[in-house]
């Protein structure tokens, strides 16, 4: 299998090419400072208030207060020696006016991140070091390659084809192993993958949805003006968000059949299917409620906000951001169940070696 190695990095060294972050702009400017001292805080309800005076490292003081950029109150406590970034507008009479972002929380995020990466090396050995391997290639790709790609003017959904091959490609063989049996449960992932771009493609133009049913995507079109194809931008996500379970299913129907060939060598092709099969049925009814419940959740507070307005089910259903929704959860859950039957007869077919070698030790014997 190491053959196959070359091809990988041939396939990530053609799709990736850096593009540069900064970018010459007139775009107000971005700072991080430390919250010296609150002269005002004022609250109605949860809602906070806040006149405060930051400095920088390079000893800028900004005096800012809150209702210039949240009118509508923060649901964030301030204080001194807070950490905050605040933007930086040049007026028109060549004035600055500052304005508070948010608060600077990434140093929490490194310290959940490390927790999971010990977590991941604890329980997983090596298969968590290569998981985290992996974790950080899809990284490189997707802020090195997909989102610089897009964002200069390419084809959203070609873009995310091409990435997501190559996710599949490094991280499946990376987990678990260079193996021929790896490869054919990486083309089972092609096929789910194949899928995902047709539903998607099929169930956005079939329910009229234009990509602009959230406030996100409506911003995106409006402020990069490279970007001009929503539909395209919705189809795109939709097929990373599937591409994710996809090698799940493939590789745990793939250790199905080694398994059930490993008890019984003599198996044939159609038993191995149709034993395998069995399993994956199990698994897809477990897998697709897993799928419905994470894609809800993470679109509970749109399904919230409009259920709670709207005249029926059907009204509810017809608003184009549920829509989005609930054709996410549709276009992956398809994939997935078809990336069963496909991932389980790819899995077969490694199988003539074997029933070869043990045919070769019975005449020897």
């Amino acid at each position: 299998m190491l053959r196959f190695l070359p091809l990988f990095l041939f396939c990530f060294s053609l799709i990736y090419s850096p593009t540069a972050y900064a970018q010459e702009t007139d775009q107000p400017r971005s700072v991080e400072a430390v919250i010296a001292s609150v002269q005002d805080k004022s609250e109605q309800g949860r809602k906070l208030f806040y006149r405060f005076t930051a400095k920088t490292v390079l000893d800028e003081t900004f005096v800012v207060d809150t209702r210039a950029s949240y009118p509508d109150g923060l649901y964030l406590t301030l204080g001194p020696g807070d950490r905050v970034t605040l933007r930086i507008v040049e007026m028109p009479d060549g004035t600055q006016q500052t304005f508070f972002e948010d608060k600077i929380r990434h140093p929490s995020l490194l310290l959940l991140f490390g927790l999971f990466a010990v977590l991941a090396i604890a329980v997983g050995w090596f298969h968590g070091v290569f998981s985290l391997i992996g974790l950080a290639l899809t990284l490189i790709i997707l802020f090195g390659f997909l989102f610089p790609s897009i964002l200069s003017g390419k084809d959203p959904v070609l873009m995310t084809i091409l990435s997501s091959v190559v996710i599949l490609a490094v991280n499946m063989h990376l987990s678990h192993g260079l193996r021929v049996r790896t490869f054919f449960a990486f083309l089972g992932t092609i096929a789910g993958l194949a899928v995902a771009i047709l539903s998607s493609w099929w169930f956005a133009h079939a329910t009229y949805l234009s990509g602009l049913g959230t406030e996100e995507a409506s911003l995106v079109l409006w402020d990069i003006k490279t970007i001009t194809d929503p539909v395209g931008l919705f189809i795109a996500a939709t097929i990373l968000g599937a591409v994710g379970v996809l090698d799940d299913i493939a590789v745990a129907q793939s250790e199905v059949v080694e398994e059930l060939q490993s008890v019984n060598p003599e198996f044939t092709r159609k038993e191995l299917f149709v034993r395998a099969m069995r399993i994956g049925r199990h698994h897809i009814a477990s897998t697709v409620n897993t799928l419905v419940l994470v894609y809800a959740g993470a679109a509970l507070p749109t399904f919230l906000l409009f259920f709670n307005t709207a005249q029926g089910p059907l009204v509810f259903l017809n608003n184009e951001s549920v829509a989005e929704e609930i054709v996410r959860i549709l276009a992956g859950t398809v994939a997935l169940i078809l990336t069963v039957p496909f991932s389980t007869l790819l899995a077969t077919i490694p199988k003539s070696k074997i029933i070869k070698r043990v045919d070769t030790h019975s005449h020897a014997r």
